[in-house]
């Protein structure tokens, strides 16, 4: 019974084998497309791939010398080869291939420097006690990359602190990359904590 089981597994993983390879060359574009014709288990496939196609040919190469002689004497000092490939396309300036930056990245950066703003600005303000302060932000991306503020608060808690704070977040928010959801923007709420310290 189990060579039984064992032979059907055989067969099996053959025939797959062979389908596999046909699909491979149908879905890849190496077979003719003719439509009126049937490929057979038994058929020779190399009379129906299509040989038409042809490789980009490869650029020429041109040999540049640069010679250079003592004036003096007339005798070479030193000969300079240099390969260069020619093409007759035209070529194109370089595309900033550069991928734009991750809203994290962004977001984070932006904070690092709004944290240095608020050492220098408002925490010297009385209001505030010394000590370190942990703030929570909860702010959206919105379907254009906007950035609403929904919410600050520091701990301890200063409703100063985070009254400023929250103005120039709302102020001064970057714009970052809208995320996206099958294909379509749509609004995504983030949180963020930071510190700041009081001496």
């Amino acid at each position: 019974m189990k060579k039984c089981f064992l032979f059907l597994a055989l067969i099996i993983s053959c025939t797959i084998a062979g389908a596999q390879s046909l699909k491979d060359l149908l879905y890849s574009g190496k077979l003719k497309n003719d439509s009126g014709t049937v490929v057979r288990k038994g058929d020779d496939l190399s009379t129906k791939i299509d040989t038409t196609k042809k490789k980009p040919a490869e650029p020429e190469k041109v040999k540049t010398v640069t010679v250079v002689r003592d004036s003096a004497t007339g005798s070479v000092i030193r000969t300079d080869t240099v390969l260069k490939a020619t093409e007759d396309v035209a070529t194109e300036p370089p595309v900033n291939t550069a991928a734009p930056k991750d809203n994290n990245r962004i977001w984070k950066e932006y904070i690092d420097s709004l944290a240095t703003t608020l050492k220098a600005e408002v925490m010297p303000n009385k209001k505030i006690k010394s000590g370190t302060y942990y703030v929570f932000v909860e702010y959206e991306i919105g379907t254009d990359g906007q950035v609403s503020i929904n919410n600050v608060s520091p701990s301890p808690e200063n409703a100063f602190l985070a009254s400023q704070i929250k103005e120039r977040l709302t102020l001064s928010a970057p714009v970052m990359t809208p995320v996206l959801y099958n294909g379509k923007p749509r609004k995504s709420v983030k949180k963020y904590t930071f510190t700041i310290e009081k001496q």
